[in-house]
């Protein structure tokens, strides 16, 4: 498979080696002119050899740099080729004592930064094998002098050391390496469903600090109860549990921060735990025997999570060789998962606030509409009983006014039920209001027997249609409140334009507002307690302004709704 980013992992490490390479070669060339290597009879060879691996390493490092493709087979190529060279130069210049033995060393280097501790072990172990094995060639069949004994077991160890330390280098940074990826491939959108959710996450969690299980516990803000999550191999499982239910969960000494434990089973087990500054060392059972017993807990990296509405812990079960840098890594790993819950505790408050605001919304529709005009309705039923003795045309239009109410109601709380249906309404969707609040007067006319003067400006320009349809409810709020509470039998609508707000006003003769007199605003109502609950909550909802004036002989009611929002 070929690596097509030139600034990948793979095109990097052959650039620093073909560069190391090429200084290499550089210095060999100048070596091997200045002061030719013995013994004296190899030295064209060597010469031929020192040219040649110059060419070779300029060559490599011209199309390292150039080429933004790596194929997997040129690092293992170009790595044995570099052993076999080295291999060569010891060969012919005494092999024990040459003083081309640090090129064995570049090569382990190599090995490391290509394929990080196992390649520096397995090129050491060759690199060795060839050390040896070129002191021998040379000293059977090239005739070359005695070996120094102390020098070569020197140089084994050297070789043996280098290998050693850059192997454990090459693990630690190939680990660091692993647990960056992870917490990259992290997800950013997460199911917006509870259990999904939390499974994701805590499969990812247990990825990241390489637990076969991993458990979380937590209390949402004043919910009571405990949530318990666990995600195993054989699959996840969510469920609620008493407060109580583990008792003190963690030692209350280990409460405030992570810890690792890497043999809970024990009388008094060894905890390392995450303070301010570094770590400390405390001896004692850290988990409540119930819960180490519930999921026969040997060894557990526990995470403190803690935020404004979400206090818990996520323990990762059974992890092997724990130490404290995954205490470092679990932290992160933690914010990750906290960062998570919170999410779903506010994808929940607004569910329930999106739930609330719908009732109420859908409250106030069967209040303005349907009861309303069922009201009317009964009402227009009354009177043509009265009159169906003495008028029977009269108490046939009765009748037919009470039909029309009924189905035209009906005709609204079914349009009313589609709107609840996700995508159904569309609020942004530009009307004329002035028509909607002429048929809604004439209406409300009728079925109220009283007689409505409109002032309706003409040219009102176009609002959203879910604010034509609160202006609408509004003016028959007041409308229906002039009739019942008012006891009025006429009444004046104007609707007109001013600056940025659109200004709808019903005025009328009769009783004013029970509990008050004068000029009130929205704020001063809602102070006294006083008004049309129904009609203050829908300008209030609608971001306008509320004005009535009551007196003894009358009422007028003035709304006010912005058109930026319209």
């Amino acid at each position: 498979m070929a690596d097509q980013e030139g600034y990948s992992p793979r095109n990097r490490a052959e650039r620093v080696i073909s560069a190391g390479r090429l200084f290499l070669a550089v210095l060999l060339a100048i070596a091997a002119i200045l002061d030719p290597p013995r013994p004296t009879v190899y030295q064209p060879l060597l010469l031929v050899m020192t040219i040649g691996y110059l060419a070779y390493a300029a060559g490599l490092t011209i199309l390292t740099w150039t080429r933004q493709v790596t194929t997997r087979a040129v690092p293992i190529v170009t790595h044995v080729i570099d052993l076999l060279i080295f291999a060569g130069f010891l060969l012919f210049t005494n092999g024990a004592d040459s003083p081309f033995f640090p090129y064995l060393i570049f090569g382990t280097i190599c090995g490391a930064i290509r394929w990080h501790g196992q390649g520096a072990l397995i090129t050491g172990a060759a690199s060795l094998v060839l050390y040896m094995g070129t002191t021998l060639g040379s000293g059977l069949f090239l005739a070359a002098g005695d070996v120094h004994v102390g020098q070569f077991l020197a140089r084994c160890t050297q070789l043996t050391l280098v290998a050693a330390l850059l192997g454990y280098l090459g693990s630690y940074q190939f680990k660091l390496q692993r647990e960056i990826g992870s917490l990259a491939a992290w997800p950013r959108r997460l199911s917006t469903q509870e259990p999904q959710a939390l499974e994701e996450a805590l499969r990812y969690a247990g990825t990241v600090l390489e637990a076969p299980r991993v458990v979380l516990v937590w209390e949402e803000g004043e919910e009571p109860g405990l949530r318990v999550a666990v995600r195993t191999g054989a699959g996840f499982d969510l469920s609620r549990a008493r407060p109580d239910a583990f008792g003190v969960l963690v030692a209350e000494t280990l409460q405030r921060s992570s810890f690792v434990c890497t043999i809970v089973g024990t009388r008094k087990p060894q905890v390392l735990q995450r303070v301010p500054g570094g770590f400390r060392f405390w001896n004692g059972q850290p988990l409540d025997a119930g819960f180490r017993q519930r999921f026969d807990v040997s060894s557990v990296v526990a995470i403190r999570l803690s935020t404004e509405s979400i206090e818990g812990w996520l323990f990762a079960l059974d992890r092997p060789r724990a130490s404290a840098d995954d205490l470092l890594l679990g932290d992160i790993v933690g914010r990750l998962v906290a960062g998570g819950l919170e999410l779903q505790t506010l994808l929940e408050q607004l569910r329930e606030s999106a739930a609330g605001d719908e009732r109420v919304r859908l409250a106030r529709e069967l209040h303005d509409g349907v009861l309303q005009s069922l009201t009317a309705a009964s009402l227009q039923a009354q009177r043509a009983r009265q009159s169906i003795r003495n008028s029977p045309a009269e108490a046939e239009r009765r009748l037919g006014m009470v039909v029309d109410t009924i189905l035209s109601e009906q005709q609204a709380l079914r349009l009313s039920i589609e709107d609840l249906k996700p995508g159904a309404i569309r609020e942004t969707t530009p009307v004329d209001v002035i028509p909607r609040l002429r048929e809604a007067a004439t209406r409300v006319a009728q079925q109220w027997d009283i007689r409505v003067h409109l002032n309706l400006q003409r040219d009102v320009p176009p609002i959203q249609q879910k604010t034509a349809h609160e202006l609408t409810r509004m003016l028959q709020e007041a409308l229906v409140n002039a009739v019942r509470h008012g006891g009025a039998s006429e009444a004046t609508i104007t609707c007109v334009q001013l600056a940025a707000e659109l200004v709808l006003s019903v005025s009328y003769q009769g009783r004013g507002f029970a509990g008050f007199e004068g000029r009130h605003d929205l704020d001063s109502l809602n102070q006294m307690k006083v008004g049309p609950r129904t009609l203050k909550e829908r300008v209030a909802a609608a971001g306008g302004s509320l004005i009535i004036e009551s007196n003894e002989s009358g009422a007028r009611v003035e709304v006010r709704l912005p058109l930026q929002g319209a």
